[in-house]
């Protein structure tokens, strides 16, 4: 579970994130690195700092001898230092300081007089003459501030580049993988179903893909029992249609028979027509049978006549005729109806036919040691009508298919109802409910 969880898209993805965090920043801080040691040999080399900072007094120089600048006109000066962004500018005479202002960077902050900065830093000293007096002017380049600068911006942007590179190529992998598992969907969709849906690991995408490759085979394994169904139902009405032919040929040949009144005595009369009876009810047999199957087997919907009926009088009518037969039987039979009166919507051949199947169900298979109790009782807006009955433990009976049970179970359903087979060790259950129309409506029928 531990392995699963770690392996997840949401783990991964922060996994990703992490790794692409951690390259980012290395490749910032190499960046970096290289940038500072750029701007030191290039900028920072003693050459190069004394060049601008001869080039800064030489225009300052030029510029008080050109304009006559007074060392008291602070404005004119301060136009200067303005144009000179990085430069700091001081004007002392002895320890005196006249005048300071410019660029002031804050690792300055820590001295405390400008002879201080004059020695810790890169700077250039020298007399000029203004137009009251000669006074010592010290000019301090920071300009290498500038190009630091644009070395911290070139990292960040390194950083952000292979960060979003690393994501974009983590989110192409998984939108490879999902248009490929939506492709081999596609196939199968198309009718290819031999198609492998391929899947690798066990994150939700493979978890994803698995689960459609094996819906895929079942896919094909419900196509194989279909196969299978339609060619045993082939085999069905084949069977079924020799085992029809066998008694009706008999059973047309009997009617010749007593049609042509070709028969020498009472007792052969008598014969034929015991045989027509019994071919007759094989027919039956056989043809409910072949109902039976196609009804549960056959197409989803039934075509029914529903109509309204008052429940308690309808299974006092349908029912009794099936205790009565139980009793002739020697099955003791306990019955249990409701008083109140209620409606409900069903077709009536057809709940004739679930009746006829559950009562046969008892017939065959029930024992003869507790009483079958048969009930139709209310319950809330439903009929319920159960039948329970000993489950016979001397032969182990059972349909081979319960068709039989099936066919009461589409019944119930096509009639916007339900059915249920409750089972012990010893008691068999059948149970039908149906909704109950509610009063004040009717049904045209």
């Amino acid at each position: 579970m531990k392995g699963k969880t770690l392996s997840s898209l949401r783990y991964k993805q922060i996994l990703v994130l992490l790794f692409g965090a951690f390259l980012s920043f290395a490749v910032y801080l190499i960046v970096g690195s290289l940038g500072d040691y750029m701007v030191s040999k290039k900028h920072m080399d003693e050459d190069s700092v004394q060049y601008r900072l001869n080039s800064y007094q030489n225009s300052f120089e030029n510029y008080v001898k050109k304009n006559k600048i007074s060392v008291k006109n602070v404005r004119a000066i301060s136009r200067w230092v303005k144009n000179h962004k990085y430069v700091y500018l001081t004007i002392y005479n002895g320890d005196e300081i006249l005048y300071e202002s410019g660029y002031w960077n804050d690792s300055y902050s820590s001295y405390e007089t400008a002879t201080t900065i004059v020695e810790s830093c890169n700077q250039k000293e020298r007399d000029i003459v203004f137009s009251d007096g000669t006074y010592s002017v010290s000019i301090i380049d920071s300009s290498q501030i500038k190009w630091l600068d644009v070395v911290l911006y070139c990292s960040w942007i390194m950083f952000f580049i292979v960060f979003f590179i690393i994501i974009i190529l983590y989110n192409r992998r998984i939108i490879h993988r999902i248009v490929l598992l939506s492709k081999e969907v596609s196939l199968i969709e198309q009718g290819n179903l031999e198609q492998p849906i391929f899947h690798k690991g066990n994150d939700e995408i493979s978890l994803l893909a698995k689960n459609a490759d094996n819906m895929r085979n079942s896919i094909i394994t419900r196509y194989k029992s279909e196969k299978d169904a339609w060619e045993a139902n082939s085999e069905l009405i084949t069977s079924m249609s020799h085992d029809i032919r066998t008694p009706l040929t008999s059973l047309i040949g009997y009617l010749e028979i007593l049609d042509s009144k070709d028969y020498h005595s009472e007792e052969q009369l008598e014969k034929y027509i015991k045989n027509c009876k019994e071919k007759s009810i094989q027919l039956k047999d056989l043809s409910d049978k072949l109902f039976q199957y196609f009804l549960v087997f056959g197409k989803d919907t039934i075509l029914m006549n529903m109509e309204t009926f008052d429940a308690r009088i309808l299974l006092q009518q349908l029912l009794s005729e099936h205790v009565f037969n139980l009793n002739s039987l020697g099955f003791e039979v306990q019955t249990e109806f409701m008083n109140e009166p209620c409606t409900i919507l069903i077709d009536i051949q057809y709940l004739k036919r679930l009746f006829d199947n559950l009562f046969s169900n008892v017939r065959k298979y029930a024992g003869h040691g507790t009483p079958v109790v048969v009930k139709g009782a209310r319950d809330g807006d439903n009929l319920i009508i159960s039948i329970t009955n000993e489950i016979r433990t001397d032969l182990v009976f059972q349909e081979s298919t319960n068709i039989g049970l099936k066919t009461c179970g589409k019944i119930a359903e096509q009639m916007d109802g339900s059915f249920e087979i409750l089972t012990t060790e010893s008691l068999f259950t059948a149970c039908a409910t149906f909704p109950i129309k509610p009063a004040g409506k009717e049904t045209q029928s």
